[in-house]
């Protein structure tokens, strides 16, 4: 089933789904752990490469997970939330697609600002940005700030999953990866 049912989110939604969130908990990861090491040091400079990366894998992955998203109903959760929790929750996941939609963008952008290559395994993308140091600052700067709260909101996304399981018992879990036993 490659479309969404009633039911449950088809294959597509849920390889999108699974894969965008490993392309963003690498990011994250990678990120994190690139400050353990001193500047200059090879290890710093992998996993810099490698949360520019990831991020550049977002972005490619986000862009058709929309399209999918607005062609493709989300199956129904039952029992239905109130209208609170709806809103809430629509509230939510569209602040994550602009999120992994903004994020690679403004990377892109303090990179390029910065007067560097922005490269997807090689490739070079095309330069957008004029050489401007100033603004590749504030665009680094304004790309930390949403990464934290991406950050927040994916682990708020996932507790509010575990609560809807644990806690309110209704189908939001197992409408995106199956039955759990």
């Amino acid at each position: 089933m490659l479309r969404n049912s009633e039911l449950s989110y088809g294959r597509v939604a849920r390889a999108l789904h699974w894969l965008c969130a490993l392309a963003v908990i690498l990011a994250l990861v990678f990120i994190e752990l690139k400050g353990n090491f001193p500047k200059g040091d090879p290890v710093r400079n992998g996993l810099s490469y490698s949360h520019i990366q990831a991020g550049l894998i977002v972005l490619l992955l986000v862009i058709p997970r929309l399209a999918w998203r607005l062609g493709n109903p989300p199956p129904a959760i039952a029992p239905e939330p109130s209208a609170l929790m709806k809103l809430l929750a629509h509230a939510g996941h569209w602040a994550l697609y602009g999120l992994m939609l903004a994020l690679p963008i403004l990377g892109i952008a303090f990179i390029q600002a910065n007067g560097r290559e922005v490269a997807l395994f090689g490739l070079a993308l095309p330069t957008l940005m004029p050489n401007d140091p100033a603004l590749g600052k504030e665009l680094k700067e304004l790309h930390e700030l949403l990464g934290n709260v991406l950050l927040w909101l994916s682990i708020l996304h996932a507790a509010a999953a575990v609560w809807h399981h644990v806690v309110v018992k209704d189908n939001t879990v197992t409408r995106l990866v199956g039955p759990l036993r």
